[in-house]
Parts: C-alpha cells; structure tokens; sequence
C-alpha cells in the first residue's frame, strides 16, 4: 500500500494497524497485550522486520516528550509547547516583508521584544518561500541574514536558540558559524545535496521540511495525493534515512509537515486534523500556521466574503494552532510571539493539569 508497515491512531485509545502485504486486512487494538499479541503472530510467521517496525512505531506513539540541545542550549519539549519566532529578512515576505529588511536596530528591537513576550527560538530567514516566490542569489542571501544573526549573538547573547531558515548548505554553514543553532530546510534536504554533509559537520538539530516541487511551482497545477498525511509520512521517514546515512545523529531530526508548501486547503485541514499520526515516526513536530493563506480560504468562504489580510489573521492562526498543539504539536512557529505565548501558555496549563 505505502510500502511500509504503520499504525494509525483512530478514536482515543484506538490504533488501527495496516500491513505492508496489500493482501492483509487491517487489525485493531486497545492496548498493550492486543498489540504484542499482533507482534507475536508476525514473529511466528517470519516477518520480524515488520513486527521491528511496528514495535519501533507503538513506542513512538506513546513518546510525549523530547529534549533539543546544542552548545549548551537545552529545549524540552512536551509539557510546554515551544515557540518560535519569524525574522523575515526579506522584501517581498507574504506576510510582512518591507523595504527596512536590512535595518538591524529594528530587527534587533524586534527580536528583543520576541525574547521578552515569549520565543524560544528566533527563526532567521533571507528568502521568501511564499507560493510564486523567486529565488534569490547565494551572495544576496548571505548579505541578508549573516549580518543579522552576528549582531543578534553579539547584542542578545547566547542563551537562546537561533534557527537559520534556508535550503542553501552555504548559508546554513556560514550561519552556524556566526551564531545559529538549528538548519531549518523547507526542503527536507532535498534541493542542496550537500546540506545533509553541513549538518553532520555541525551535529546541530535540523528541521525536516515537505515541500511538493518548490516555491515558484508548489501551488500551480494538480496538487494530489493518495493520502496526504501518509504520503508526507513516508517523504519524511525516506528523508531522515537517508540523513542518517550521511552522518546526522538520529535525535537530531525535528519534522514539519509543510502546512502550505504544495498543499490545497483541504489538505492543510487534514494534515492539522491527523497531526497524531505522525508521532509513529518518533520526532519532535513542529508546525506552521501563522498568517497562511488556507485561514483566509476558510474564513472568505464562511465568514467574511472578502480577503483578509495577513497580519489580520492572527485568530484564525490561534484557532488551527490550538487544534495542532492538542493533537501532538511540540513546536509553533509564529509572526505574533506575545499573543500565541499568552494563547499557548494557558492551553498547555489546562491540557496538563492533573485532576486528583
């Protein structure tokens, strides 16, 4: 069917397991001893690396909690939702790009004031991905975030992660070398065949990214997918492998489904309705909802009848972020730090309190 075996979560504390035979139906389980009775028939009938799979995957499911660290910066992720902050050093940004890009003071003000209300990490990105975007040069990107990062180490100091948004092994390189902590590649290591190499040298967490073609094309003709959520799975399971074999530490990986990246709306909906049934991987997820164009979709047809802009979506992005957060989120990246910090805070408050 996928060419792997999985388990998918169904209603609460229901798993529904298919079989990498085509010709095996699907079976269900409740629990443990449901679920080693499963392992123990595979065994017998001499599928070991299938019942290795899915033992690998039950205890993925049941992980909840993930500890990120690099150069003496720690994370833990799970009781807390993590958030991060967009620097979008650009001036064509979908969302708020401006000709004052480059104005460090600004950008320094900014990510103080991010710091301050609530980001854990500081998201440095020097070349629009929104649909339709044109790249832009190696030089040019260099000359926009390098710059950036140095001065936010040098004036904001080192007790905080620094993402570099790039698929460039160049610029992720020179970032890391300045100050940045995290390679975050929209294109899940796949457009530069050497930003796998510049993630080993570094052994630096790096953020696996689904992308359906690239920025220029993702949105235009036929978006299609057999199951979009266990087709990202497997782009996603296919790309982590193969950044093992180049050298990068498995505890390394953060996954992102790529909310918007060659996706129509419905798809961006299922992926946040079944976000669960990516913990079969076993990774820290992180998501990203803030301001796209699937809310004003949604809201358009339903609400308002007229477009709303991006920088007037933050309800709506609140709204999917909740939904996400609940359903295995451990990890939002965000332009309005100070609301989705206040938001986030109490819902992981009310998720984790304990009644006695």
């Amino acid at each position: 069917m996928f060419g792997f075996p999985f388990i998918k979560p169904e209603e609460k504390k229901i798993y529904k397991i298919y079989f990498d035979d085509p010709f095996k139906n699907p079976v269900y389980v409740e629990d443990d001893d449901q679920f080693k009775e499963v392992i123990n028939q595979l065994i017998f009938k001499g599928k070991a690396d299938t019942a290795r799979e899915l033992s690998q995957q039950w205890i993925n499911l049941k992980k909840n909690h993930f500890k990120i660290n690099y150069k003496g910066k720690f994370l833990n992720l799970g009781q807390k939702t993590a958030i991060m902050g967009v620097i979008n050093v650009t001036p064509d940004s979908f969302s708020n790009g401006n000709q004052d890009y480059k104005n460090i003071d600004k950008i320094l003000e900014k990510v103080s004031y991010m710091l301050e209300k609530g980001a854990d990490i500081i998201d440095v990105g020097g070349e629009s991905t929104r649909p339709g975007a044109e790249p832009v040069s190696l030089e040019e990107e260099l000359d926009r975030v390098i710059p950036i990062i140095e001065t936010i180490r040098k004036e904001l100091g080192d007790r905080f992660l620094i993402s570099i948004d790039t698929y460039k092994s160049k610029v992720a390189e020179e970032a890391l070398k300045v100050g940045a902590d995290i390679v975050n590649d929209i294109s899940g290591l796949t457009f530069d065949d050497n930003m796998a190499d510049v993630v080993a040298k570094f052994d630096c967490p790096v953020i696996v990214n689904h992308i359906r073609g690239k920025p220029t094309d993702m949105q235009k003709g036929d978006i299609y997918y057999d199951d979009v959520v266990l087709d990202i799975i497997k782009f996603l399971k296919e790309r982590i492998n193969y950044g093992i074999s180049k050298g990068i530490r498995p505890d390394r990986f953060i996954i992102d489904p790529g909310i918007g990246f060659g996706k129509l709306p419905e798809h961006n909906i299922e992926i946040i309705k079944r976000l669960n049934e990516f913990k079969i991987l076993g990774y820290p997820i992180l998501i990203g909802i803030s301001r796209k164009s699937f809310l004003n979709v949604i809201l358009k047809n339903l609400l308002t009848k007229t477009d709303i802009p991006p920088k007037e979506r933050l309800f709506a992005t609140l709204g999917a972020t909740a939904y996400a957060v609940l359903n295995g989120a451990h990890m939002v990246r965000v332009h309005d730090v100070k609301e989705t910090a206040e938001f986030i805070t109490i819902l992981d408050v009310i998720r984790g309190y304990r009644v006695v």
